[in-house]
């Protein structure tokens, strides 16, 4: 743990100064200002900062380019990347979009590329909606009345994504239909329709959606699911959270790895149920509803074996902490009572706390965010107290 927040202390301080004008010397240029947009921090696999950095090319005209830097392993790719191992934290620099996993993305971003692969011709319209260096990016991409989503992936992902997405569509489950994109690693998908579960749920609680039919869509996954890879339920790694959460609330330390150590006792002592199909990471943001009905199930890239109880915690550990991402969320407490009561009746209810509470658990690290002064902190203490609550009501 304390390599990673190293890591973190130098991507956050003035001393990357040096590091982004080496890259940028390298690369072909000079920085002229640079600063802190965003940083992402994985558990376990390190830290990448993006830079907003205005810069003067060899050619005396300056630009404003983003520039990532991580502390990760980075693997060599083909793509420009420049190695910066002098220092105590070895850091590996590239230009966005040369991402050295996301060999697509490129492409994804030339609006020439997504004209002719997506639309049959011409330029699209691109706006970038999130990216996780290493990890994935998502693109909206418009044409016209035409719209659709750009998913970057490593390109051996991006063929098990669209694997899950045919296993959904086919049948007959309200997931976007997907289509390969313009290059290895981007899949293109059909925009879902309706009106999203989050503003349901600010608006009153999702007061039109019964608890049973979230039951309904997980019973409805097709059987097929159960032989797609499985990957680690969010409760399950509760010890990787708490170093995260640690790392960013490090006078908390105590608190937190003493609630990684009751989740890791909950799930030991509750019966998580058979193995089923699941989703891997059900919750608010990705659904969409019309009144009662669920007309989008989005984000299926963890679509695999599993446990009902995780799913359902999933969606429970996301919907408590939403108080802590906005104030509007003042239907909250009401709606969990809601959902748990039924939720209850199907798989073990201290489980499902538990496992809930190692939800909101993972959610502590991603209350830090650049640029927005120290109101992070209180959120992310609000949604630690959150999990302590979960884990205290199991």
């Amino acid at each position: 743990m304390a390599a990673e927040t190293a890591g973190i202390d130098l991507l956050e301080s003035p001393e990357m100064r040096e590091p982004l004008e080496l890259a940028v010397a390298t690369l072909g240029g000079s920085v002229q200002s640079w600063q802190l947009a965003k940083l992402q921090h994985r558990p376990g696999a390190g830290a990448t900062g993006i830079y907003t950095v205005r810069l003067r090319g060899n050619d005396g005209g300056e630009r404003t380019e983003y520039v990532c830097v991580t502390t990760a392993a980075v693997p060599e790719c083909g793509l420009p990347l420049v190695r910066l191992d002098g220092g105590a934290v070895p850091l590996t620099a590239w230009l966005y979009p040369s991402d050295p996993v996301l060999v697509g993305l490129p492409a994804a971003c030339d609006p020439a590329a997504v004209g002719r692969s997506v639309f049959g011709g011409g330029e699209a319209e691109l706006r970038m909606v999130s990216y996780r260096p290493l990890r994935r990016a998502v693109l909206e991409a418009v044409q016209g009345d035409r719209k659709v989503f750009l998913k970057v992936l490593r390109p051996d992902r991006a063929v098990q994504l669209l694997r899950r997405h045919h296993l959904l569509t086919d049948a007959g489950l309200p997931a976007p239909v997907a289509t390969a994109g313009p290059a290895d690693g981007v899949v293109v998908l059909t925009e879902a329709t309706g009106t999203p579960l989050a503003r349901a749920i600010m608006n009153d609680g999702a007061a039109a959606l019964a608890p049973e039919t979230l039951l309904d869509l997980l019973k409805s996954l097709p059987p097929g699911v159960v032989e797609l890879s499985r990957r680690p339920a969010w409760a399950e790694r509760a010890a990787d959270y708490a170093k995260a959460a640690a790392a960013v609330l490090p006078d908390e330390q105590d608190r937190i790895f003493a609630l990684a150590g009751r989740v890791e006792e909950l799930l030991a002592a509750t019966d998580a149920g058979p193995v089923v199909p699941t989703h891997g990471d059900f919750y608010e943001a990705n659904l969409m509803v019309n009144g009662g009905r669920i007309t989008g199930l989005m984000d299926v890239d963890s679509l695999g074996p599993g446990h009902l109880v995780d799913d359902l915690a999933c969606f429970l550990g996301h919907l408590a902490v939403l108080p802590a991402v906005h104030a509007g969320y003042v239907h909250v407490p009401a709606a969990c009572e809601r959902f748990a009561a039924v939720f209850d009746t199907v798989v073990d209810p201290a489980g499902l706390r538990g496992r809930a509470a190692g939800v909101a658990l993972s959610l502590v690290a991603g209350a830090k965010t650049a640029g927005e002064g120290h109101d992070w902190q209180q959120d992310a203490l609000q949604r630690l107290a959150i999990a302590e609550g979960l884990a205290a009501e199991a």
